[in-house]
């Protein structure tokens, strides 16, 4: 019986979490979860982004970039941390804006050509 009623409460439990959704959520706990979650799937994004940007620079563009995206991850880091609490909203926004510059800057490069002050941007 009361190997049954723990079944029970834990079945519960999963069922609420299952039903939680990062459209609405209703807790401190939910929130995190979710800005977690965008971090993530923003981390994966970037990456993407990165790659393809690079893809359409020449030999001697690519270290600029480079060098711009180690700076960026660093003022990042630096922006959206206290002490060791990660600020997942203050990076969700960053990594958003990163991924809109390089974008641009893929755009940019693939119908008009390089601008080399766009390319060492660190914002």
């Amino acid at each position: 019986m009361k190997a049954r009623l723990i079944a029970f409460s834990l079945l519960l439990g999963s069922a609420s979490a299952w039903s939680m959704s990062c459209d609405n959520p209703r807790s401190a706990y939910d929130l995190t979860y979710c800005a977690a979650l965008e971090m993530v799937q923003s981390d994966r994004d970037l990456n993407q982004q990165y790659k393809n940007t690079m893809s359409v620079l020449s030999p001697e563009q690519k270290p600029l970039v480079k060098k711009a995206q180690i700076a960026w991850l660093k003022a990042r880091d630096q922006a959206c941390a206290e002490g060791s609490t990660l600020l997942l909203g203050c990076v969700n926004e960053k990594m958003a804006s990163r991924i809109e510059l390089l974008k641009s800057i893929e755009r940019e490069c693939r119908n008009a050509g390089c601008d080399d002050a766009n390319l060492s941007r660190v914002e």
